[in-house]
């Protein structure tokens, strides 16, 4: 097989069931003419599969050095599957840049170009992929206009791209040891505070099958991605209701001005109203108050990260190293 080479690029994808189309990419990525000056190496996080098949006549005569898999114990989710797949890459390798993609062709092999040319104007830089249109249905859209919508104005950020990424290594350790990675990949970026490059892409084709994204998957997708700055939206739920009180308690200032003052309400009605705009006060107060106790309780108690886990969660690494008789001259 040859010496083993430090690869130059580590590319991380979760795989589950569908090793067709992993074996696919792997393929297509071996004979990217943009990746033949570089060591690749592809790293698939088997997300539960039933059954690990890779094609036995799988070979590599490009750019890819080496192939493992890490066989989680159980499914994780597709989010989490990142996060280990990450840890153990910051444990276990030295690459120059990691590349986040997901395995089904939908992040197109040839938009790796976009992401290197990306790294190579800023180097310090997270290069994320903003795919410049979608193809899916109506309604999916118009419910991921939705969740974008409900994202800004509950944390106060855009976000606008998925998985398709490129990390500096650098970088690396600014994703995995930050609390929001068990949760959401991209919404972690976002939270790390390093600074995010956009490269255009567009969405490819599925290499099999159908996607399983459907609106059950996107409203989970969306929760999760909230979650990673649950800090921020307590604190902006907090402030709305704090704005909704001051406003209750001068409409029950009015309400009763207007009543003993200018008679303007049926007997009777204005003590309605002032009951109802108690109770709505009081509600407020009760939920922004248990809003308090929920953000105190999360700042006291310590998130597990993914580098704590990889021991429990991975029970085996499959490798696969194939390399060209003159790999060890590419730089």
């Amino acid at each position: 097989m040859g010496q083993s080479l430090e690869p130059d690029i580590v590319i991380v994808t979760p795989v589950l069931n569908d090793w067709e189309s992993f074996a696919q990419l792997a393929s297509e990525i071996d004979t990217l003419p943009e990746l033949q000056n570089y060591n690749v190496s592809i790293l698939a996080v088997d997300d539960g599969s039933i059954k690990v098949t890779l094609p036995e006549a799988l070979e590599f005569r490009g750019c890819v050095t080496s192939l493992s898999v890490l066989k989680l114990n159980a499914n994780q989710g597709h989010q989490r599957a990142i996060a280990l797949g990450l840890a153990y890459c910051h444990e276990h390798l030295s690459p120059k840049s990691i590349i986040v993609m997901d395995s089904d062709g939908e992040d197109r092999p040839q938009d790796i170009a976009r992401l290197l040319e990306g790294h190579s104007n800023s180097p310090n830089s997270i290069i994320v992929a903003r795919r410049q249109q979608r193809s899916e249905s109506f309604l999916f859209k118009t419910f991921y206009k939705i969740y974008k919508f409900l994202f800004a104005a509950l944390t106060g950020k855009s976000i606008s791209f998925g998985n398709f990424s490129l990390l500096p290594a650098s970088r690396l350790s600014n994703v995995v040891y930050n609390t929001g990675i068990w949760n959401n990949y991209a919404a972690t970026l976002l939270k790390s505070r390093v600074p995010i490059t956009f490269t255009a892409t567009d969405r490819g084709k599925r290499f099999f099958g159908t996607s399983s994204m459907n609106l059950t998957s996107l409203m989970v997708h969306g929760i999760s991605a909230i979650a990673v700055f649950s800090d921020i939206v307590i604190g902006r739920i907090i402030f709305f209701l704090t704005s909704a009180s001051v406003l209750i308690v001068m409409a029950i200032a009015g309400t009763v001005l207007l009543r003993l003052v200018g008679g303007y309400f049926v007997p009777g009605y204005a003590t309605y109203v002032i009951l109802f705009l108690v109770n709505l006060l009081a509600v407020s107060l009760f939920t922004g108050f248990m809003m308090i106790l929920l953000l105190l309780a999360g700042r006291d108690r310590a998130a597990t990260l993914p580098n704590k886990m990889t021991k429990d969660l991975i029970g085996d690494v499959i490798h696969h190293i194939t390399m060209k008789q003159d790999a060890s001259s590419k730089h």
